[in-house]
């Protein structure tokens, strides 16, 4: 299938690593041109020499996305090589604090909140002006699967991550439905992904018994990031290998 991405101008926030870098890998082999930021700068570099060893043009940034300074500079620099803005994809990273409600001190909720939200708040913004210069838009944002039914001992063992995850979800409707039709907005919730993964024994119950891999998560948001995926926004999608139930 013909995504339709060939000379898209994409921004993929924590590009450097693992889900980020296989969705700047995706979104790159499509034929768009590539954005990636992150704050590692020795990873940064790794991930753009092995970007272009496939033909994918890259520009690769240190930026810390929680800085508005460095956010609005990303931006600038990807207008100035690219010359504007067609897809975001925010993947927010940081160490994920494991512990209950009771257990987690306010310092570490007010942390993953400006990690895995307000960072989501801030990229989207200032990108905002760009993406809407352009004939249509798109934005994804990289959630997780804490609300699939059936595990609330998660909610339990990851209260913080938790809560600032599910934000992302909520933020991605309140956007969705501002920016809709000409921009949409939608989010995937991936459940454990990669071999490393500390759940992976978890897997072993799910119905597709496994960790995805970060390829599987890519290529949903590529799709989403794609001329065929106009009428979907608002949207958080589980990519959990069954473990949500629900049907609505």
């Amino acid at each position: 299938m013909n995504l339709g991405l060939t000379g898209k101008i994409a921004l993929v926030t924590g590009g450097s690593r693992t889900i980020g870098y296989a969705i700047a890998e995706r979104l790159g082999l499509e034929g768009a041109q590539v954005a990636i930021c992150g704050r590692n700068e020795k990873r940064l570099e790794a991930a753009r020499t092995k970007l272009e060893s496939q033909g994918i043009v890259v520009l690769a940034r240190v930026a810390d996305v929680g800085s508005p300074g460095e956010v609005k500079a990303l931006l600038e620099a990807i207008e100035q090589r690219f010359g504007g803005l067609d897809l975001l994809v925010n993947v927010p990273g940081g160490a994920v604090r494991p512990g209950s409600f009771s257990q987690v001190p306010p310092e570490e909720w007010r942390l993953g909140l400006e990690v895995n939200v307000l960072s989501v708040v801030s990229v989207s913004q200032f990108a905002l002006p760009y993406l809407k210069a352009r004939p249509w838009g798109r934005i994804v944002n990289l959630g997780a699967f804490y609300m699939a039914a059936g595990t609330p001992n998660l909610l339990t063992r990851f209260a913080e991550n938790a809560l600032a995850k599910n934000a992302v979800a909520v933020l991605t409707k309140v956007m969705a439905d501002e920016l809709a039709p000409n921009i949409t907005v939608n989010c995937i919730a991936p459940g454990p992904v990669g071999e490393d993964h500390p759940m992976r024994p978890e897997t072993a119950s799910y119905p597709v018994p496994r960790v995805a891999a970060p390829e599987e998560i890519a290529a949903l948001a590529a799709f989403l990031c794609s001329s065929h995926a106009s009428y979907l926004t608002g949207l958080t999608i589980p990519l959990d290998g069954g473990l949500d139930r629900r049907v609505l």
